[in-house]
C-alpha cells in the first residue's frame, strides 16, 4: 500500500510539473513575442495580461489556492522588494502579483527550465551568478546596482537565496541588501506563507511594512540584516505557533 501511494504522489508531482512548465512555456513565448516586437514598450501589459493570469492560472489547476495584496498597495517609488523562499510555488506566486516596472532576480541555476527561461526574458528577468561564482556574482552586484541608480525600476529578490527548503526561515544573503544601500533603496517585505499542513493548499503573500535605508551604513550592515530577518521570523512564528523559527 505505501509503495502504491508513493508511485501516486511521483505522478502527481510530474503531472503538476509538466502542466506548470507547459503554460509557462506557452504565455511566456505569447509574452516574449509581444516584449521583443515593442522594443519593450509592452512589457508591464504582458506582465498584467499576460504572466500574473498564467501564474494564477498554474495555482489553480495544480490544486493551489493564493491570497495576494491589491496592487494599489504597492509602492509607486522604486524599491527593494524582498521575500522569504521555501516553496516551489513562490515563484508563480510572486508572478501572479502583476508587479510593474519591477525585475526579479533569479539564479542561474534555474537555466535548466527552459519554459521558465522564456517566461523570464519577457519579464526582464536578470539571472544571479551562484556564490561558487564569486567573481561573477560580485561584477552581477556592481551591474545591477549601476543598472537602478540609473532608472527608476524597482528590484524582487529572495533573502534566503539558494537552498534547502523547509519550513522557517533561512538565513539572509548580504548581497541584495549591500545593492539596495548603494542605491537608496527602501527594503519593502513580502511574506510568503506556506503552511506546513499537507493538506491545507493555500498559500498567500502579505506586503508588509517599508523599511528605510537612509540610514543605514555599510560597517553596521549585518545588524539592519538581522533586524529584516527578524519581521520574517516573528511573521512566521506568528503564523506557526506550534512550528516556531528562530
Amino acid at each position: 500500500m505505501a509503495y502504491y501511494f508513493k508511485i501516486k504522489e511521483t505522478f502527481i508531482t510530474i503531472y503538476r510539473w509538466t502542466t506548470a512548465l507547459s503554460i509557462t512555456f506557452i504565455t511566456g513565448s505569447i509574452a516574449l513575442i509581444f516584449v521583443v516586437i515593442s522594443f519593450g514598450k509592452l512589457r508591464n501589459l504582458c506582465v498584467t495580461f499576460i504572466i500574473k493570469p498564467s501564474s494564477r492560472s498554474i495555482l489553480w489547476v495544480n490544486g493551489f489556492r493564493g491570497y495576494y495584496p491589491p496592487l494599489d498597495k504597492f509602492p509607486k517609488h522604486q524599491v527593494l522588494y524582498t521575500f522569504n523562499h521555501n516553496a516551489e510555488q513562490d515563484l508563480f506566486l510572486l508572478t501572479a502579483l502583476g508587479l510593474q516596472n519591477t525585475k526579479f532576480l533569479l539564479s542561474e541555476k534555474t537555466w535548466i527550465y527552459i519554459p521558465l527561461v522564456i517566461s523570464a526574458l519577457a519579464t526582464g528577468t536578470f539571472y544571479i551568478p551562484q556564490k561558487k561564482h564569486a567573481r561573477r556574482r560580485l561584477k552581477f552586484f556592481k551591474k545591477t546596482t549601476k543598472f537602478l541608480q540609473k532608472t527608476n525600476y524597482s528590484i524582487a529578490a529572495s533573502s534566503e537565496g539558494v537552498h534547502e527548503h523547509f519550513h522557517g526561515i533561512a538565513p539572509f544573503n548580504r548581497g541584495i541588501y549591500r545593492m539596495a544601500l548603494e542605491a537608496n533603496l527602501p527594503i519593502v517585505p513580502l511574506f510568503i506563507n506556506v503552511p506546513k499542513e499537507s493538506d491545507n493548499r493555500t498559500f498567500g503573500i502579505e506586503l508588509l511594512d517599508e523599511i528605510s535605508t537612509k540610514d543605514w551604513q555599510v560597517y553596521n550592515l549585518d545588524k539592519h540584516i538581522e533586524h529584516v530577518r527578524t519581521i520574517f521570523v516573528n511573521r512566521f512564528n506568528e503564523l506557526n505557533p506550534n512550528c516556531k523559527t528562530t
